[in-house]
């Protein structure tokens, strides 16, 4: 039995526009935090985690106060002497935390910089996470961080080799805590210090870090495994990649993969399945918010509910062109004349060539893929109501054993379950039911829009039962909608752009593919792994 979530009625609650507003991409989200941690899609800049160490090292050697608030006043007066510091060399640096204020404090022309925060959230508290995962540092009891003596007690002392000899360094390590500096401290050790360049002992610290030879725990062998995999995938294209590189792989595996990459493709694969149900869900939804400010702007009041579906429907021609697009209707054919379960069946026709099934994953050459549809829905407006069915459709497919076989589903089937549109608690049940009761395919759609609508207002009363705070785009009253905030279709970070940007700052890869220094690195993760496919 289906629960329906509560109308959405908003509140006097603090308003804010939020992210992940149906909820879908955190079980997208999981499995890339599993495959991939030591890194968060706000982390560009590697060199932050030398500056992070070295604060940390820099505030015990002056004998400060164990207390989280003078750190914190602490670390933001180190971050804004470095990112003056990068500016006054550089002003096109990128990736600086607080660039704005610190700016503005050169330009100021005063002979004395203020050492305070620049920004509210310090990067300190950005990278914390990252250092963490990657055994840098630790938890302590007084609740501020400690080094690790094997990695970030190296990486801090490593740092302080450059900045340790300024003025400034000096002048610091004398005085402890510093609430202004010359200007021309300042100067000097934007001389000596840049946040793009990584200094060879720091670099080598790092590269032990991400691909330590000894992984402390399962996390950082599946770390290993993603980013070795896109060594191997710059060697193989000798040119810059990215994440359709490794998603593209992970659907098709190139021939001579390393065997020990089958079990981080196969994970790769399963993020394709949950974000695909994301992406189209939220392209879905964004159209219905179009609709819903067109029908209100006519009535001069809320939209019908009933008439936000049935012009959505009624976009027949888009529906059709879209589908053709994919190559799931002929010439002539229209989905007013389609069932369900034939669209279904081309689905799984598209899908044939070179077909295999292994650890519960279907793959293929050619035919329909997620990156595919993803794109298409995101540009489809209206005609993202005709693509929601078949994402289903191919998610399900994907992780479904052949008639007769009794092989049991991938755990990806278990992630979201019934209320973040789990692929075995919602998806494979509903699609057989639609086949069962013979729907057409209109009667899917409409069905797929309302529940789009229905999983954003539950996730809005939560969030608002939990934290008091209004996230809810659409006002649901009985049986009007209305818009309360803006809402834009996306996608999932999966983080693996941050993550080849990292490689390229310890010069692993470069525009010709795998550098001398990535070649030896994949090479020693390969020789922990097994042997290579056939």
């Amino acid at each position: 039995m289906q629960i329906p979530p509560p109308d959405w009625v908003s509140f006097d609650a603090n308003k804010t526009q939020g992210l992940d507003l149906l909820g879908l991409r955190a079980p997208v989200q999981a499995k890339s935090n599993q495959l991939l941690n030591g890194l968060t899609s706000v982390t560009p800049k590697l060199r932050y985690l030398s500056v992070l160490t070295w604060v940390i090292w820099r505030y015990t050697e002056c004998r400060l106060p164990d207390h989280r608030s003078d750190f914190i006043r602490f670390a933001a007066a180190q971050e804004a002497a470095i990112v003056m510091a990068n500016l006054v060399h550089d002003r096109t640096t990128l990736g600086l935390v607080g660039v704005g204020k610190g700016t503005a404090n050169i330009d100021s022309g005063r002979r004395t910089m203020p050492l305070e925060a620049l920004v509210r959230n310090i990067a300190f508290n950005i990278y914390a996470s990252a250092s963490l995962q990657l055994h840098l540092t630790f938890e302590t009891d007084t609740g501020l961080l400690g080094l690790s003596k094997e990695r970030g007690l190296l990486l801090a002392r490593a740092f302080d080799r450059i900045i340790g000899p300024t003025r400034y360094g000096e002048r610091l390590a004398n005085r402890g805590l510093l609430k202004r500096v010359p200007r021309a401290d300042i100067e000097q050790l934007g001389k000596q210090m840049c946040l793009d360049d990584l200094p060879k002992r720091e670099k080598a610290i790092l590269i032990d870090a991400l691909f330590p030879t000894s992984p402390i725990d399962a996390a950082e062998g599946r770390r290993i495994a993603t980013l070795a995999l896109l060594l191997w995938l710059s060697a193989r294209k000798r040119a810059w990649i990215d994440q359709t590189d490794l998603f593209d792989a992970a659907r098709e595996p190139p021939r001579r993969i390393p065997e020990a990459f089958k079990t981080t493709l196969d994970g790769w694969l399963d993020y394709q399945l949950r974000d695909v149900i994301a992406v189209t869900h939220e392209a879905v939804m964004d159209a219905v918010m179009v609709e819903v400010d067109a029908l209100s702007a006519r009535r001069r009041a809320a939209a019908l509910a009933s008439d936000v579906v049935a012009t959505l429907l009624s976009s027949v021609d888009e529906h059709n062109d879209a589908l053709r697009l994919l190559g799931l209707l002929a010439d002539g054919e229209t989905v007013e004349r389609t069932s369900f379960a034939e669209m279904s069946d081309r689905v799984q026709r598209a899908c044939q060539n070179r077909q295999t099934f292994e650890n519960g994953l279907r793959r293929w050459r050619g035919g329909l893929s997620e990156s595919q549809l993803c794109e298409a829905a995101l540009g489809a407006g209206a005609a993202a109501a005709a693509l929601l069915p078949i994402a289903w459709c191919l998610a399900a497919y994907r992780i479904s054993p052949d008639a007769g076989q009794t092989a049991s589903l991938r755990t990806v089937a278990d992630l979201g379950g019934f209320f973040q549109i789990g692929l075995g608690a919602v998806v494979m049940p509903k699609l057989d039911e639609f086949v069962r009761d013979k729907s057409t395919y209109l009667q899917v759609m409409s069905e797929l829009i309302v529940r789009t609508v229905q999983q954003h207002l539950r996730v809005t009363w939560q969030r608002f039962a939990m934290q008091g705070q209004d996230v809810s785009v659409l006002v649901a009253d009985l049986e009007t909608w209305a818009r309360n905030n803006v809402f834009r279709a996306g996608q999932t970070e999966s983080r693996l752009g941050i993550a080849i940007s990292w490689l390229q700052q310890l010069d692993l890869i470069s525009e010709d593919g795998i550098t001398t220094d990535g070649q030896r690195i994949l090479d020693r993760a390969l020789a922990s792994f097994a042997t290579v496919m056939p």
